[in-house]
């Protein structure tokens, strides 16, 4: 009796840090933000441009300011889906100055997939349409219009995510 209720208190307590560390993991991944690149701004050409996604954007107050993160399509062993490359996008200031939530990185405002057909990879986010690019690729982008926590920094940088996702669409591949 009593070694069944010293293993019930310690399965209580293991279960207990679980879920502790899951919570503080979480927390540490939603603080330390997205990975981002600045974009290349060329103004002799009045061009932007996303080399790693290999993008050009028209040089823009709005476009000048735009981060990115890029991850190319990829496979992991000894699954058969290959999972779509993924362009997230943000603006210097929300990706310098960090603003996270509790388990949400609020830097990512806008984010493209390269597959057909397309799904949002998170049901809070809304499709702003899809764009052909001429290597071929078609481009389907998605726009943050409401992430719980997210609105007071957005509101703090002017951020507009629905205008970011439209710019997006005058893109043209490289």
């Amino acid at each position: 009796m009593i070694v069944g209720l010293v293993w019930r208190h310690e399965r209580s307590e293991i279960s207990s840090l679980n879920r502790q560390l899951q919570t503080v993991s979480a927390n540490q991944e939603a603080m330390s933000g997205g990975n981002y690149t600045a974009a290349t701004i060329i103004p002799s050409e009045n061009a932007v441009y996303f080399p790693l996604v290999r993008l050009k954007l028209p040089a823009t107050v709005l476009n000048e300011e735009l981060v990115y993160d890029y991850q190319a399509a990829y496979m992991v062993s000894g699954f058969k889906k290959v999972f779509p490359a993924e362009l997230d996008i943000s603006t210097h200031d929300l990706s310098v100055n960090d603003f996270p939530t509790k388990q949400f990185d609020c830097s990512e405002v806008v984010y493209a997939d390269f597959v057909t057909p397309s799904y949002p990879t998170n049901p809070m986010w809304r499709s702003d349409g899809s764009i052909k690019l001429a290597d071929g690729r078609t481009m389907n982008i998605y726009y943050a219009p409401s992430i719980p926590g997210c609105k007071n920094a957005w509101q703090m940088n002017n951020i507009n995510s629905k205008a970011i996702a439209d710019s997006l669409k005058q893109a043209v591949s490289y």
